[in-house]
């Protein structure tokens, strides 16, 4: 499914556009009220304890969601979607596509502590420095990140192994391939192209060599750079999910122009409990930018993020285990994800998630209820989450022509009985799920309670 369904929770923060009267309502708090930061360590990028990766992640089931709207039940309703979603997120793991490291601060040693910190950021593992479209540390990637020919044809007069199959010069390039009958050594490493050197160019790769991650070759000649696999396919060097910490360069788009972190959690607490340590933080904002395919980058947004997480240890370094991250997926989130086709859930690029969940099929797998017959906005289904408390707030299309290729939310109702609909300015379509109010606050920030397990291995973490 290429990612599919696991993208149903991806979105970027779309920017408000459209004033409209109503919806102004403050008699009651924020949901979601931040705690102010607790007093210790300033939150400096790099400079904290406690380096990891998150090394495991999917969505829980409905019995693991935090209970966000304070009625004593637990709330995902993205369960629903989880088993489905489960292959998809574990193959972009896989593949390094979602790689989110992290570092505490202010909590120099595991035990009991009032006021810790941490950051997380957007990381890269693979490599593409000969900028030939190709990454490394991939299946099918490049095995030599210096040579922009690399992956290719094979060339027989070379000494190089051009087609990324682990064989250099092979003499037959068909499903029983035959190595190259050349028993010259000329790079001077004592292994020939005959006896399984794949580059005899270079004397830092030939078959047997301990793979050096992150030098951009395939030192042991497995066809793959910067990692190992074993006979089942398990990844034995360059694992950054492993307890042996890996180095992961942490991307610049995790920052904000002053450097500070786009994400953190200022003041978290660690409490013995159960004869360990638990870690709770948030509510915050957890927001990551994902590179998808097709040069689509996507960014994680969870609103109101709770955090809590056994804090344990694992190669001598402390890491996050039976970890739960929840909060709430809004309107506006959903309503900026286009540009994906997922016919699963008939979400088509010209559609957003919004037009999948609420004017299509996902919202009946979700179990989103829907208006009754009689009122106003009958068939209009509302999310789980009251984020403003004002009411509920429902999506729908007033156009429901059965067609799934032009089902699109057009009409939003406000917990308050307000109708914003889309309008179109100067050609442009403005969606009512943009409407800000009187002060400039989204109209619309009610959405779908989402939870997700998790665990983090220990990582080196440096800038690019």
């Amino acid at each position: 499914m290429l990612r599919s369904l696991s993208l149903s929770f991806w979105g970027i923060a779309a920017v408000g556009l459209v004033s409209a009267c109503g919806g102004d309502d403050t008699s009651l708090p924020p949901l979601f009220e931040p705690k102010p930061e607790c007093v210790g360590d300033a939150i400096t990028p790099l400079a904290g304890q406690h380096r990891q990766v998150i090394s495991f992640l999917e969505i829980g089931d409905l019995a693991d969601g935090f209970d966000l709207d304070g009625d004593g039940d637990p709330d995902n309703k993205m369960a629903g979607v989880g088993s489905l979603a489960g292959p998809a997120i574990q193959d972009s793991l896989d593949a390094y596509d979602i790689l989110i490291p992290l570092e505490m601060f202010d909590f120099p040693t595991a035990g009991a502590d009032e006021c810790v910190k941490f950051a997380l950021y957007l990381g890269n593992f693979k490599t593409d420095i000969d900028d030939d479209g190709d990454d490394t540390a991939v299946d099918g990637g490049d095995c030599d990140d210096h040579d922009m020919s690399v992956p290719g044809a094979e060339v027989n007069t070379n000494r190089k192994d051009d087609d990324c199959d682990g064989i250099a010069n092979e003499q037959n390039d068909g499903p029983n391939q035959t190595a190259s009958a050349d028993t010259a050594d000329m790079d001077g490493d004592l292994q020939s192209m005959a006896a399984g050197d794949c580059d005899d160019s270079n004397n830092m790769v030939k078959a047997g060599t301990p793979e050096i991650c992150g030098d951009g070759l395939d030192n042991d000649c497995d066809g793959v750079a910067d990692r190992t696999t074993d006979s089942m396919g398990v990844v034995t060097a360059c694992n950054p999910y492993d307890a042996t910490p890996d180095t992961i360069r942490v991307d610049a788009r995790g920052f904000d122009a002053a450097g500070a972190p786009l994400i953190f959690f200022d003041s978290g607490v660690v409490t013995a409990a159960g004869g360990g340590l638990k870690l709770v933080a948030g509510p915050s904002l957890f927001q990551v930018a994902v590179p998808i395919t097709d040069g689509i980058e996507l960014t994680l947004k969870i609103t109101g993020t709770t955090i809590e997480a056994d804090v344990a240890m694992a190669g001598g370094r402390v890491v996050a285990v039976n970890g739960r991250l929840g909060g709430v997926i809004d309107a506006v989130t959903a309503d900026t994800i286009r540009g994906l086709d997922v016919p699963e859930i008939s979400l088509t690029p010209e559609n957003s998630l919004l037009d999948a969940v609420f004017a299509n099929v996902l919202g009946p797998l979700l179990a989103l209820p829907a208006k009754p017959p009689g009122s106003p906005h009958a068939g209009c289904r509302t999310p789980d989450i009251d984020v403003d408390r004002d009411g509920l707030e429902a999506f729908c299309d007033k156009n429901l022509d059965g067609d799934a290729a032009t089902q699109q939310v057009d009409t939003c109702v406000d917990g308050d009985g307000s109708v914003v609909e889309d309008t179109v300015v100067g050609g442009v379509v403005k969606h009512c799920s943009e409407a800000v109010d009187s002060r400039g606050r989204h109209r619309f920030p009610d959405g779908i309670s989402v939870e997700l397990n998790f665990t983090t291995a220990p990582a080196d973490l440096v800038r690019p």
